[in-house]
């Protein structure tokens, strides 16, 4: 996935809350539940039931009811159902347009961070009975509209965001780091669109360097820092798991599945899998065939 204007979501401001946007959506069957986007305001996912796999730039995360995906600003992301259905609420704030109408608020410390995007939190929050009860209470409050509600939706989200810089960040950048990030990540971002639609083939750290237009050392610790990873592993990860698809979805052999997604020796491959997936691609190919032979029986 890589961030581009086509894939910018600009949605425009509710009437009632110009800060905070609440939907709540179902999807039938399984696949993304929408198409990978990327917007300026912060935005978190609560699952009320399903399951799904949220991709949010680098990071992949499996999602099960009750847990809350957390959106950075500028964080390419898409939710995928791994269910027959599955339903979340979708929440954008911008802290930006929240804090300009609290006078009193936007001079403190934290309301600026907030405000320019400085704060980075961390991706998943589950089992947080606090969060939990905050956005149930944002929900209802929008949902229901008694008098007063205007008050209580502003009090859930300053609310939410104590919670979560108390207990979830992850980063608070300097407003130089962050421009540095973003460019990094502006970079990096081609490289990454490009390694999944060639992974199949040989990829190399000077080639992949090259496109990043960065020095091969520049470019592995700048990917490890951002991603987590390092470029071998990443691209690994990549096959892997385009190797568990082909697995489910074709009639491949274990070899023909290897070749396909980019390595050269079964043996390897099988390695490298079981390191990732925790058992053999042949384990994984009978636990398939034995589930779909007692749904069908």
């Amino acid at each position: 996935m890589i961030k581009s204007e086509a894939n910018h979501y600009s949605k425009p401001k509710p009437d009632v809350h110009p800060y905070v946007d609440i939907q709540k959506r179902v999807h039938l069957g399984s696949g993304p539940t929408f198409k990978e986007n990327w917007h300026e305001e912060f935005q978190l996912y609560y699952l009320t039931s399903g399951t799904g796999l949220l991709r949010c730039d680098s990071e992949q995360m499996d999602m099960r009811p009750g847990d809350v995906a957390l959106i950075n600003s500028n964080e390419l992301h898409v939710l995928e159902s791994r269910s027959s259905s599955l339903s979340c609420y979708v929440i954008r704030i911008d802290p930006a347009a929240m804090f300009s109408l609290m006078p009193g608020l936007s001079t403190l410390k934290f309301a600026v961070l907030l405000s320019q995007q400085l704060v980075c939190f961390s991706h998943l929050v589950r089992g947080d009975r606090q969060i939990q009860s905050c956005i149930r209470s944002l929900i209802q409050e929008d949902e229901e509209r008694r008098g007063g509600f205007e008050l209580a939706v502003q009090s859930s989200v300053l609310e939410l965001f104590v919670l979560l810089l108390r207990s979830y960040v992850n980063k608070i950048y300097t407003k130089k780091r962050f421009d540095t990030r973003m460019n990094s990540l502006s970079r990096l971002k081609s490289v990454i669109l490009y390694m999944n639609e060639h992974y199949q083939k040989s990829l190399t750290v000077a080639e992949l360097a090259g496109r990043a237009l960065m020095s091969e050392s520049h470019f592995c610790r700048t990917f490890k820092k951002i991603y987590g990873k390092t470029v071998v592993n990443y691209i690994n990860s990549l096959r892997i798991d385009k190797a568990g698809e082909l697995l489910k979805n074709s009639p491949l052999n274990i070899t023909e599945i290897a070749l396909a997604v980019g390595f050269n020796d079964a043996n390897y491959f099988s390695r490298v899998f079981k390191r990732q997936k925790g058992i053999t691609p042949q384990m994984m190919r009978t636990q398939i065939a034995s589930g779909r032979s007692k749904q069908t029986s």
